[in-house]
């Protein structure tokens, strides 16, 4: 039997209109999609597909239901079967066993956190000056359960207390180990719970008291039901506004809070990171609009660009509120009040306005040049007549034929596959002789990963794609009987399926854990040279000094190690 915590999983992870249109050609229709019914004939599309409530149903015949029931329809599947074809697609392990909900334990743990961080707000004077300063009312701390987290790891002596294990409270992601025990994670902090689509709490985020406090927000860490890559914080308080209203992306919890204050509730944000694929997808389930209001200083302009382009290749199409510098949606509205915000939200530009308004042309290379970035972004659109439409705009602005456009986008696109090729060899990848030593270890042998987990970051790899692929490792190395075939089916990009494969085959004669110790820090080493260098290009003294010390004291271990292992 399919635990039902993974029947939900899947469903939440799966978009319905990308399902269905992989079977038939579906066409957008106010907030809906159409299409002739395949349960009957008809000449008249009478089958709609609901991105919003993630079901269909044809008016013609009766036929309905969710996207497991479309599957079960059109392809005669059984239930289980249903299921497990989602979830190869999600890349989501589907395991049978009698535990009927194997994250239970953490659902339950961060519930207590949750409760235990209210009342721990309810009792510290010093946090409710702190949100009493920040002007939030009573009835947006409790619809958001917003809580606080004191010092003196009273968590996890009370989660102990009251049967929450210390394993848990770790896997949760609300304490860590160290020499001298476990430690809460949170401590000193405003806390704001993060809720799945069905409203369990799933983690945190938190903002320190203290301004001199660095980080200022943090997360839970990355945990089996927290991803923050594949969440959004108040996506489950406002979804019921989404509906009927285009979603509002702020950047900060506290953005979100003041405009839910003052009654704007289709308010969503980022986990603190960069928006991804992933949570775009999210938002287009509500609505195939979004309206971006970041910061109005360069980094929010520079955060809206990024975001604009992540957005358009989820076919959501991205307008945009700009505020003065030194303003964020929490200072404008407190500032001038709801009424002014509202008003500069219905005046929202596009993300072809908002590029030349942050970006002024006034000389012929200036237009050449945001000519270049504006049809990049279109190019992005998949839907042909919002493409359209954008490119009549385009060349009125820039008084440049439709034809001269589109002819240059379908060059840019041939430039793009060309220079891009998307089967790259290992070589053309892997960028040093260190790394070209260890990823086949890496890559083929369990032990060897968890060596290399321990001892270097991910991120010391060469290339994005390598840093991707032994991120993907290290986040499922304690998996049990992980293997090289279990990482494939793990990765969604087909080159990267095709790259592990190579590099499996690479793997003729294993090396002792010492020699691939040593192997991984001469990787460590060339990665300390290139920092370096790239501080010493920039100026930055500090930096490098720093990375000067730590690479000293490497090679000194690495000379200690040596010394050893010979005596030996």
């Amino acid at each position: 039997m399919i635990k039902r915590e993974i029947i939900d999983q899947i469903r939440e992870q799966t978009d319905i209109v990308q399902i269905i249109s992989e079977y038939l050609p579906l066409k957008k229709a106010g907030r809906y999609y159409k299409t002739l019914c395949p349960f009957h004939s008809e000449k008249i599309p009478s089958f709609h597909v609901s991105p919003e409530r993630q079901i269909y149903h044809c008016f013609g015949c009766g036929a309905g239901g969710s996207v497991y029931t479309f599957l079960m329809q059109y392809e005669k599947l059984p239930f289980p079967e249903a299921i497990k074809k989602l979830a190869s697609k999600l890349g989501i392990t589907i395991e049978e066993d009698k535990s009927q909900y194997r994250y239970q334990a953490l659902y339950d743990a961060c519930e207590f956190a949750a409760k235990f961080y209210a009342d721990a707000l309810e009792n510290s004077k010093l946090a409710i000056e702190y949100i009493k300063h920040r002007e939030i009312n009573q009835d947006t701390i409790k619809r958001f359960r917003l809580g606080y987290a004191p010092s003196g790891n009273l968590l996890f002596n009370a989660a102990k207390k009251n049967g929450v294990s210390e394993e848990n409270l770790i896997r949760a992601g609300l304490a860590v180990k160290k020499e001298d025990g476990c430690h809460d994670w949170f401590y000193k902090r405003i806390i704001f719970p993060v809720f799945s689509i069905a409203g369990k709490v799933i983690g945190f985020g938190a903002r320190a008291l203290d301004a001199n406090t660095e980080p200022k927000y943090i997360n839970t860490p990355e945990t089996p039901i927290f991803k923050k890559g594949a969440n959004l914080y108040g996506l489950y308080q406002a979804k019921n506004y989404l509906y009927q209203n285009i979603p509002i992306l702020v950047e900060g919890n506290f953005d979100l809070l003041s405009l839910v204050n003052q009654g704007i509730n289709n308010v969503i944000a980022p986990l603190g990171t960069a928006l991804t694929l992933e949570q775009a997808l999210l938002i287009r389930r509500y609505s195939n609009q979004l309206i971006i209001a970041f910061d109005g200083d360069v980094a929010g302009q520079t955060a809206t660009f990024r975001t604009i382009e992540i957005l358009l290749k989820a076919n959501n199409d991205p307008h945009v509120i700009m505020l003065d510098d030194g303003f964020d949606p929490d200072k404008y509205i407190k500032t001038y009040g709801k009424e002014k915000f509202n008003t500069i939200l219905n005046n929202n530009i596009d993300f072809i306005d908002f590029i030349l308004k942050i970006k002024p042309t006034s000389s012929v290379t200036d237009k050449c040049l945001r000519l270049k970035e504006i049809l990049e972004l279109i190019s992005l659109i998949g839907e042909n007549v919002s493409q359209e439409l954008y490119l009549n705009k385009v060349s009125d602005l820039f008084k440049v034929s439709k034809d001269t456009l589109l002819n240059q986008i379908q060059r840019d696109r041939k430039t793009a596959n060309s220079s891009s090729n998307p089967t790259k060899t290992s070589n053309q990848l892997i960028q040093n002789m260190a790394e070209k030593q260890v990823l086949p270890l890496i890559v083929s042998i369990p032990e060897y990963a968890l060596i290399a987990k321990q001892e270097i970051p991910y991120n010391y790899f060469a290339s994005s794609e390598i840093q991707e692929l032994i991120k993907t490792i290290y986040e499922n190395i304690d998996l049990e009987n992980f293997s090289s075939a279990k990482l494939i089916d793990l990765i969604d990009k087909s080159e990267m399926k095709q790259l592990v494969a190579d590099l499996s085959f690479q793997t003729k004669t294993i090396p002792t854990k010492i020699e691939f110790q040593r192997k991984l820090r001469t990787l460590k080493a060339a990665w300390y040279y290139k920092a370096m260098n790239e501080a010493k290009v920039k100026g930055d003294f500090n930096l490098l000094e720093k990375l000067t010390l730590e690479h000293y004291n490497l090679k000194k271990n690495l000379s200690q190690k040596r010394s050893a292992y010979n005596e030996k």
